[in-house]
Protein backbone atom coordinates (compact mmCIF):
# COMPACT_ATOMS: atom_id res chain seq x y z
CA UNK A 1 0.00 0.00 0.00
CA UNK A 2 1.64 3.59 -0.84
CA UNK A 3 1.53 6.68 0.99
CA UNK A 4 -1.52 7.80 2.08
CA UNK A 5 -2.90 11.63 1.63
CA UNK A 6 -4.47 12.82 5.06
CA UNK A 7 -7.71 13.36 3.50
CA UNK A 8 -8.54 9.97 4.21
CA UNK A 9 -9.06 7.23 6.31
CA UNK A 10 -6.83 3.33 5.76
CA UNK A 11 -9.34 1.55 4.18
CA UNK A 12 -7.73 -1.83 3.47
CA UNK A 13 -9.96 -4.70 5.26
CA UNK A 14 -11.69 -1.69 7.69
CA UNK A 15 -13.91 -3.44 10.35
CA UNK A 16 -17.37 -2.74 8.60
CA UNK A 17 -18.42 -0.89 11.85
CA UNK A 18 -15.66 2.15 11.77
CA UNK A 19 -16.14 3.95 8.64
CA UNK A 20 -16.60 7.21 9.15
CA UNK A 21 -13.75 9.35 7.81
CA UNK A 22 -13.49 11.94 10.88
CA UNK A 23 -12.75 11.78 14.47
CA UNK A 24 -15.34 12.43 16.67
CA UNK A 25 -13.35 14.57 18.65
CA UNK A 26 -11.52 16.51 16.79
CA UNK A 27 -13.60 16.23 13.61
CA UNK A 28 -10.32 16.45 11.70
CA UNK A 29 -10.00 13.41 9.26
CA UNK A 30 -8.13 10.30 10.72
CA UNK A 31 -6.92 7.13 10.48
CA UNK A 32 -8.22 4.08 12.31
CA UNK A 33 -6.76 0.31 12.92
CA UNK A 34 -7.86 -2.34 10.24
CA UNK A 35 -7.50 -5.85 10.17
CA UNK A 36 -4.40 -6.07 8.25
CA UNK A 37 -3.09 -2.73 10.43
CA UNK A 38 -4.27 -2.89 13.70
CA UNK A 39 -0.53 -1.27 15.44
CA UNK A 40 0.39 1.90 15.29
CA UNK A 41 3.67 2.95 14.62
CA UNK A 42 4.92 6.07 14.90
CA UNK A 43 8.37 7.53 13.55
CA UNK A 44 9.19 4.45 12.05
CA UNK A 45 11.97 5.56 9.74
CA UNK A 46 13.25 2.61 8.22
CA UNK A 47 12.22 0.06 10.14
CA UNK A 48 8.80 0.05 8.98
CA UNK A 49 6.34 -3.32 10.30
CA UNK A 50 4.44 -5.21 8.74
CA UNK A 51 1.16 -5.64 10.86
CA UNK A 52 1.42 -1.53 11.00
CA UNK A 53 0.26 1.42 10.17
CA UNK A 54 4.04 3.07 9.63
CA UNK A 55 3.97 6.93 10.08
CA UNK A 56 6.89 8.81 9.35
CA UNK A 57 7.98 12.92 8.56
CA UNK A 58 9.77 11.47 5.11
CA UNK A 59 8.03 9.61 2.64
CA UNK A 60 10.37 6.13 3.02
CA UNK A 61 9.79 3.35 1.67
CA UNK A 62 6.98 1.18 3.57
CA UNK A 63 6.14 4.42 5.02
CA UNK A 64 1.87 4.36 4.79
CA UNK A 65 1.36 8.04 6.40
CA UNK A 66 3.60 10.68 6.01
CA UNK A 67 2.86 13.18 9.17
CA UNK A 68 4.78 15.72 10.81
CA UNK A 69 4.29 14.73 14.67
CA UNK A 70 5.22 18.71 15.64
CA UNK A 71 1.27 19.00 14.02
CA UNK A 72 -1.59 18.80 16.46
CA UNK A 73 -3.54 16.92 16.70
CA UNK A 74 -2.17 13.69 15.32
CA UNK A 75 -4.76 12.52 12.73
CA UNK A 76 -5.25 9.29 13.98
CA UNK A 77 -9.34 8.01 15.79
CA UNK A 78 -9.35 8.98 19.45
CA UNK A 79 -9.81 6.32 21.47
CA UNK A 80 -9.29 3.62 18.52
CA UNK A 81 -5.77 1.90 19.06
CA UNK A 82 -4.89 -0.77 21.43
CA UNK A 83 -1.29 -0.59 20.66
CA UNK A 84 0.88 2.37 19.91
CA UNK A 85 4.80 1.77 19.10
CA UNK A 86 7.15 5.14 19.66
CA UNK A 87 10.16 4.56 19.59
CA UNK A 88 12.86 7.14 19.46
CA UNK A 89 10.49 9.60 18.21
CA UNK A 90 9.78 11.89 21.48
CA UNK A 91 13.33 12.95 21.89
CA UNK A 92 12.55 14.89 18.74
CA UNK A 93 9.43 17.08 19.34
CA UNK A 94 9.14 20.46 20.37
CA UNK A 95 6.81 19.40 22.87
CA UNK A 96 7.37 15.96 24.90
CA UNK A 97 3.85 16.87 27.30
CA UNK A 98 1.67 17.46 23.96
CA UNK A 99 2.96 14.43 22.37
CA UNK A 100 2.88 11.71 25.49
CA UNK A 101 -1.24 13.84 25.76
CA UNK A 102 -1.97 12.65 21.87
CA UNK A 103 -0.44 9.05 22.74
CA UNK A 104 -3.33 9.21 25.78
CA UNK A 105 -6.04 10.47 22.86
CA UNK A 106 -5.43 7.78 21.05
CA UNK A 107 -5.43 5.05 23.08
CA UNK A 108 -8.43 2.65 23.76
CA UNK A 109 -9.32 2.33 27.96
CA UNK A 110 -6.60 -0.44 28.32
CA UNK A 111 -4.39 0.37 25.04
CA UNK A 112 -0.65 0.66 25.75
CA UNK A 113 2.07 2.73 24.27
CA UNK A 114 5.47 1.05 24.09
CA UNK A 115 8.11 3.74 24.23
CA UNK A 116 11.92 4.10 23.67
CA UNK A 117 14.07 7.36 24.33
CA UNK A 118 17.46 7.98 25.19
CA UNK A 119 18.94 7.74 28.38
CA UNK A 120 20.47 11.31 29.36
CA UNK A 121 23.82 9.86 30.39
CA UNK A 122 24.44 8.03 27.00
CA UNK A 123 26.03 9.49 24.23
CA UNK A 124 24.11 8.93 21.94
CA UNK A 125 21.53 11.58 23.37
CA UNK A 126 23.65 14.12 22.56
CA UNK A 127 25.27 12.69 19.58
CA UNK A 128 22.16 13.45 17.35
CA UNK A 129 21.37 17.19 17.12
CA UNK A 130 18.08 16.61 16.64
CA UNK A 131 17.56 15.17 19.73
CA UNK A 132 15.65 18.08 22.02
CA UNK A 133 15.13 15.91 25.18
CA UNK A 134 16.72 13.29 27.47
CA UNK A 135 15.36 10.94 29.97
CA UNK A 136 15.38 8.82 33.09
CA UNK A 137 13.50 6.10 34.24
CA UNK A 138 11.76 8.18 36.27
CA UNK A 139 10.49 10.51 33.84
CA UNK A 140 7.21 9.31 32.96
CA UNK A 141 5.97 8.78 36.49
CA UNK A 142 4.48 12.24 36.06
CA UNK A 143 2.01 10.86 33.90
CA UNK A 144 0.81 8.27 35.87
CA UNK A 145 -2.61 8.76 37.56
CA UNK A 146 -2.20 9.13 41.49
CA UNK A 147 1.26 10.49 41.14
CA UNK A 148 2.03 13.65 43.62
CA UNK A 149 2.71 15.70 40.66
CA UNK A 150 0.45 14.51 37.89
CA UNK A 151 -1.76 17.80 39.14
CA UNK A 152 0.10 19.77 35.97
CA UNK A 153 -1.88 17.61 33.79
CA UNK A 154 -5.27 17.01 32.71
CA UNK A 155 -4.75 13.42 31.85
CA UNK A 156 -3.11 10.19 32.76
CA UNK A 157 -2.37 6.92 32.46
CA UNK A 158 -3.72 3.64 35.37
CA UNK A 159 -0.18 2.14 34.71
CA UNK A 160 3.38 3.46 33.53
CA UNK A 161 6.28 0.68 33.64
CA UNK A 162 9.69 2.01 32.95
CA UNK A 163 13.47 0.65 32.70
CA UNK A 164 16.89 1.72 31.74
CA UNK A 165 18.54 0.07 29.12
CA UNK A 166 22.40 -0.30 29.99
CA UNK A 167 22.39 -0.97 26.13
CA UNK A 168 25.92 -0.47 24.79
CA UNK A 169 27.50 -3.13 22.98
CA UNK A 170 26.43 -6.38 21.58
CA UNK A 171 27.60 -8.12 24.57
CA UNK A 172 24.22 -10.21 26.03
CA UNK A 173 26.67 -11.32 29.17
CA UNK A 174 27.52 -7.71 29.70
CA UNK A 175 23.87 -6.38 28.90
CA UNK A 176 22.89 -8.64 31.25
CA UNK A 177 25.07 -7.89 34.69
CA UNK A 178 24.59 -4.08 34.07
CA UNK A 179 21.07 -3.91 33.63
CA UNK A 180 20.20 -4.29 36.97
CA UNK A 181 22.43 -2.11 38.15
CA UNK A 182 21.18 0.60 35.63
CA UNK A 183 17.71 0.41 37.77
CA UNK A 184 18.74 1.09 41.11
CA UNK A 185 18.03 3.98 42.98
CA UNK A 186 21.82 4.11 43.68
CA UNK A 187 22.09 4.92 39.51
CA UNK A 188 19.03 7.15 39.28
CA UNK A 189 20.76 9.39 42.04
CA UNK A 190 24.47 9.28 41.13
CA UNK A 191 25.82 6.40 39.35
CA UNK A 192 24.99 7.97 36.04
CA UNK A 193 27.58 9.85 36.58
CA UNK A 194 29.85 7.09 36.14
CA UNK A 195 28.30 4.53 34.15
CA UNK A 196 26.48 5.62 30.64
CA UNK A 197 23.06 4.13 29.84
CA UNK A 198 21.58 3.75 25.85
CA UNK A 199 18.23 3.73 26.61
CA UNK A 200 14.92 4.49 28.79
CA UNK A 201 11.65 1.54 27.81
CA UNK A 202 8.67 2.89 28.91
CA UNK A 203 4.88 1.04 28.18
CA UNK A 204 2.17 3.87 29.18
CA UNK A 205 -1.59 1.84 30.15
CA UNK A 206 -4.26 3.91 29.85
Amino acid sequence: MGVQQLDRMAVDERPSDDETALDASTGAPCYAPTRTKPVLHLGCGKSSRDGCLNVDCVELPGVDVVWDLNRHPWPFGTGAWHHVIAWHVLEHLDDVVQGVSELHRLLAPGGRAEIRVPHMAGWGAWNDLTHRHFFTRRSFDYFKRGHRWNYYYDFAFSDVRCRNVFGLGRSACLNGLMNPVVNTPAYDWWLWKLIPCAEVEAVLVK
